[in-house]
């Protein structure tokens, strides 16, 4: 490509403050010549009786409309060209920032990160900055994200704090930066960055800024670790059976020139592994001399009796050297200098028999009874794991169970975390587990299941069909969350999750305070108290929300209850649960107690929510209120905002209390029904008992799920059960113990009922005759199957596939192919620190098939094993795309607003409206032209005399002498005496004189000689009119306009007289 000729181009462009948008503008220029040749032909020979000048203007014109047309056609724009310039920063906030040492204010125990915002923020009000520039930051590790759009003063106050990532992909920040420039400026990248990278498409990303024209300068983050030590790798087999032994390996490396002591630990499921056996007693420590490079520790692993996944962490400890130094050693000092990088983590399954995770909510403590009738039947529970407290945090620990089964358990706080969810669905539906939920006043809908991730994998939905005519509730959200850090981010989370958690029935209000309206009054709706509906119009609103500073509770607990300026609150609605939620700092005025005791007796009850307070303790007047109503209050939540949503849902579950379907005194238990269906959950049961209870669910519109057991004439599903990806997800939703289901839970049908459920659900044993192992190269890990027959022989042309889940927990698709005989391989990446599990589900010819588990942990993150900025590529960025290098906390540094090498930029402005009309006018003059003669001599009077006029307005008089004043007095007096004389009679010719012809006179006709003379008879004189009497004094009066008039009425009558027949 022809660089300079682009260049030139577009320079062109801005010089010529024209463009088409639709074709060239060579193409324009034919077809406006293409268009012009048949009209100057034409005219010529049509227009020729018009004389050569009016013809040629004629023409003339006809060739401008053609071109006006031709413009307006092409798309004509008018190139605006700016003079403001925008700035976007791309700030890097990986964990590789973290080597950065020498930097102003590390001393004082300020971050990186909050000393460049400080920096950025005085560039952004210097007064050496031109005043309608804009800055903007970006800030990216493995993601780019927007942190302040463009603004003449940096606003970073409501931007979304994140952590430090696992990676770098500084081309991604590149391609938003580009993108998010606006177009009525000029533009230039300033990129904050130590060079590394580990992801992204660096090359395409300065390609595109250097077509752009946008120059990318670059503020260097500089380091150079030399004295540090790492654990580089943590190696443990993927499988091994029960009682069979096996190592464990650590790789160390350290980057010391002299040997570095340190001891080394590690931890087996948490405890402390001996690491010494032939030495007596416990050594949980192993004291190691760290040679410069590469160092191996084996660690020998007892064969384990307990099957499951058994996990590994390895912990290296050397002396710090910054603390050395700061002691006074020399400053050469070995030893470690990062400590993020000095432990690291591996697993092994061990094959056995398989268990099931019981996590009992139960009413009573009561769950023993379930428990109790399924180990009775054979199936093994984990006994160290029971509360809800105790549920796993990470997918691995989850791959020790067959199955899990959920009693009674809500959503959010009391419950399962939205991370628990996401693990609890990834584990049945990515990796192949089962999962059992029972049912209670805590559960499904009753428990906030609504619109969550697990409820996608469960064979029903939470909410009713709106025929069943189920009582609905009410909720209101009183948000005043301003005063926390990222207040309104918070705030808006809370009230979406609130509103994920209703029925579409349900109704939700929400008031804030408005930030723009100070004092009283300020309260107002963001969304009036109305039914939910598909939720899209309370979460756009809830997302609209500005929070502001509120003064009172209660207005707005007045509003929310009564409602304002004719939208409706509380008390105005039908629904059987009505709850307001209150989230706020404790500062506003509490509200009269008159108005508590109006909700007391409207029966609204109020949970409040108090971040942020000032003080470590709950605000007393959040307290009275929730206790007054019968609502809860949750508080001081000072840290950890994380757990804010999960209240929000807990609380929001109050008005849902109408889901649970309880006979009352004297009604007839609910009574299950079999449904003709071939469910092996329910093979050999011929009955079940009566229940007392249950909570209302509908099934899914799925042809694929299985209803064996409904309840009543609508069929409420009682057991319902389905295959969901790779798992299995089944649903009771009467609980298995006293409260609803006493009448059966001592029958002998109770355990092999509920057994059989749980092993219809549970994931299959993995199979012997396989042997998997999965390591970690460089930024992949690679897994290797090797399959045997059960007379030892290669099991070819088998077809191997799976999924891969990591960190992030999204799945991703693995298919492994032979590379010899019974072996099968195949690689994924590993961008990310942390756990990979690997599902493989294998199918042969003869028709064997399985599933197979596996996985691996990646340790050090990229990050942190880039000891050293990279200088060559931070001023190849530069270099490309015309930047400068900006060294930090220098002087020079704070000029961000440089135009040096910025292209200039213009914005089209579409012209066509303005053409239009010219086009139009120059048609008309076109017409005026051919249809009308020019007068050349009445034209140029017409000039003289304008020409005249105008001179005698523009030209300065004469000042008037003495002489000439006494000459004008002397015309007038004898102009005046003329005037006065008396006139004089003509003199009257003598009657008695005779004619007399002088010799001068004419002879002959005399017509002829003077002409215009004929021999005709000469026309009377017209008789004159006399006015009538009494009206000659009315000609120069209002009285003569009134006689005219009547006059002319006298005549139109005398004409409407009809004549007279002779």
């Amino acid at each position: 490509m022809d660089h300079g000729g682009t260049i030139f181009m577009q320079c062109l462009a801005i010089t010529w403050p024209i463009r088409l948008e639709y074709f060239s503008g060579w193409t324009a220029l034919g077809l406006w010549v293409v268009l012009s040749v048949p009209f100057v032909l034409l005219g010529v020979r049509s227009l020729a009786g018009l004389g050569p000048v009016r013809k040629w203007v004629a023409i003339a014109m006809r060739l401008i409309v053609i071109a006006a047309l031709v413009l307006i056609l092409g798309g004509v724009r008018w190139q605006r060209q700016h003079k403001n310039l925008e700035v976007m920063v791309l700030k890097d906030i990986s964990q590789s920032t973290l080597n950065v040492r020498d930097y102003p204010g590390r001393e004082e125990g300020h971050t990186l990160q909050f000393v460049l915002e400080n920096y950025l923020n005085e560039a952004s009000v210097n007064p050496a900055k031109p005043r309608n520039d804009r800055i903007g930051v970006i800030s990216f590790h493995s993601d780019a994200q927007i942190d302040a759009m463009p603004h003449e003063r940096l606003m970073l106050e409501s931007r979304t704090q994140r952590d430090p990532g696992n990676g770098t992909d500084v081309a991604s920040a590149i391609q938003l930066g580009l993108a998010s420039l606006s177009r009525d400026a000029m533009h230039r990248l300033l990129l904050i960055w130590d060079g590394n990278m580990t992801s992204g498409d660096l090359e395409r990303a300065l390609s595109a800024a250097a077509s752009a024209g946008v120059p990318i300068d670059v503020m260097p983050l500089r380091y150079d670790i030399r004295n540090e030590v790492m654990v580089d790798r943590f190696i443990a087999p993927t499988w091994k059976r029960e009682q069979e032994d096996f190592h464990l390996e650590i790789v160390l490396r350290s980057t010391n020139t002299v040997p570095v002591e340190g001891e080394l630990t590690v931890y087996h499921q948490n405890v402390p592994m001996d690491l010494d056996p032939a030495t007596p007693g416990v050594q949980s420590t192993r004291k190691i001399t760290l040679r410069p490079g590469i160092h191996v520790e084996r660690v020998p692993v007892p064969g384990q009796a307990e099957a499951g996944v058994h996990q590994f962490r390895a912990e290296f400890r050397a002396p710090n050297v910054e603390i050395l130094q700061s002691s006074g050693a020399s400053t050469a000092a070995a030893g470690d200098t990062l400590l993020q990088n000095n432990s690291a983590t591996a697993f092994t399954f061990v094959r056995g028999r398989g268990k099931v995770l019981y996590i009992d909510n139960s009413i009573d403590n009561q769950g023993h009874l379930l428990a109790e009738a399924l180990q009775r039947e054979g199936v093994t529970l984990d006994q160290e794991r029971r509360s809800i407290d105790q549920f796993p945090n990470d997918l691995v620990t989850l791959q020790n169970y067959d199955a899990v089964i959920l009693v009674n358990v809500p959503r959010g706080a009391g419950g399962l975390s939205e991370r628990q969810q996401e693990l609890l669905t990834s584990y049945v539906h990515d990796m192949g587990g089962g999962l059992l939920m029972i049912g209670g006043p805590n559960a499904f809908g009753a428990g906030g299941w609504q619109g969550s991730k697990l409820e996608e994998i469960l064979p029903v939905d939470m909410d009713i069909p709106a025929q069943r005519q189920i009582a609905k509730g009410a909720l209101v959200l009183i948000m005043h969350s301003c005063e926390m850090p990222n207040g309104n981010y918070w705030g808006e989370q809370c009230a979406i999750k609130a509103v994920e958690a209703l029925s579409n029935r349900d109704e939700i209000g929400v008031l804030s305070y408005d930030w723009g309206r100070a004092g009283p009054g300020g309260t107002q709706w963001d969304f009036p108290l109305q039914e939910k509906g598909d939720g899209s119009k309370v979460i756009a609103a809830i997302k609209n929300m500005q929070l502001g500073d509120m003064q009172d509770f209660g207005e707005a607990m007045n509003i929310a209850l009564n409602g304002q300026n004719g939208q409706g609150g509380l008390i105005h609605s039908n629904a059987r649960q009505k709850h307001v939620i209150i989230i706020s700092d404790g500062d506003p005025s509490p509200p009269p107690q008159s108005l508590i005791d109006q909700y007391v007796q409207a029966k609204v009850t109020v949970s409040t929510v108090s971040v942020y307070p000032h003080g470590n303790f709950v605000p007393p007047a959040m307290q009275n209120i929730a206790e007054a109503t019968g609502g809860k209050y949750y508080g001081p939540i000072n840290a950890n905002f994380n757990q804010l949503p999960q209240i929000f849902i807990k609380e929001a579950t109050v008005v849902r209390r109408s889901l649970i379907h309880e006979p009352g005194p004297g009604e007839p238990l609910l009574q299950p029904l079999f449904t003709p269906t071939d469910s092996d959950m329910v093979a050999g049961i011929d009955a079940v008992p009566g229940l007392r209870g249950m909570v209302l669910t509908s099934r899914k519109a799925s042809p694929e799920i299985k209803v064996p057991l409904v309840v009543g004439a609508n069929k409420d599903p009682l057991l319902a059960h389905w295959q969901t990806g790779l798992g299995r997800a089944a649903v009771f939703t009467s609980d298995a113990h006293a409260r609803w289901a006493a009448p059966w839970v001592g029958s002998d049908l109770y355990g092999k009922f509920w057994a059989q459920v749980v092993r219809s659900l549970a994931r299959p044993p993995m199979s012997s005759d396989f042997d998997v192992q999965t390591v970690q190269e460089a930024d992949k890990a690679r897994i290797t199957v090797e399959a045997l027959g059960q007379d030892a022989g290669h099991l070819n042309f088998l077809s191997i596939r799976g999924q891969v889940v990591g960190p992030d927990m999204q799945p991703r698709d693995v298919r492994l192919v032979q590379t010899g005989p019974g072996m099968y391989e195949a690689q994924f990446d590993t961008p990310e620190p942390g756990n990979y599990v690997v599902v493989l589900r294998y199918q042969g010819l003869g028709g064997e098939n399985g599933m197979l588990l596996s996985g691996v942990a990646v340790n050090t993150s990229p990050e942190l094993r880039d000891l050293r900025s990279q200088d060559a590529m931070m001023e190849l960025v530069a270099r490309r795309t015309g930047g400068r290098i900006l060294e930090p906390w220098t002087a020079s540094a704070m000029d961000l607003f440089s135009r040096e090498n910025v292209r200039q930029t213009a914005s089209p402005m579409p012209v066509w409206d303005r053409l239009l009309p010219i086009a139009l006018a120059l048609f008309l003059l076109d017409v005026a032209t051919r249809r009308i003669a020019w007068d050349w001599a009445s034209l140029k009077r017409a000039y003289a005399t304008a020409t005249g006029r105008i001179r005698e307005f523009t030209t300065t008089r004469k000042v008037e002498t003495r002489q000439s004043l006494d000459a004008l007095k002397k015309v007038r007096s004898e102009t005046a005496a003329e005037i006065t004389k008396p006139p004089q009679a003509p003199a009257r010719p003598d009657p008695s004189a005779r004619f007399e012809a002088s010799s001068t006179a004419v002879e002959g006709d005399i017509s002829r000689i003077v002409g215009g003379a004929e021999n005709k008879p000469v026309p009377r004189a017209p008789k004159q009119t006399e006015p009538p009497k009494g009206l000659q004094g009315e000609r120069d009066t209002l009285g003569g306009l009134m006689a005219a008039k009547r006059r002319a009425q006298q005549r139109m009558k005398d004409g409407e007289k009809p004549k007279d027949p002779s």
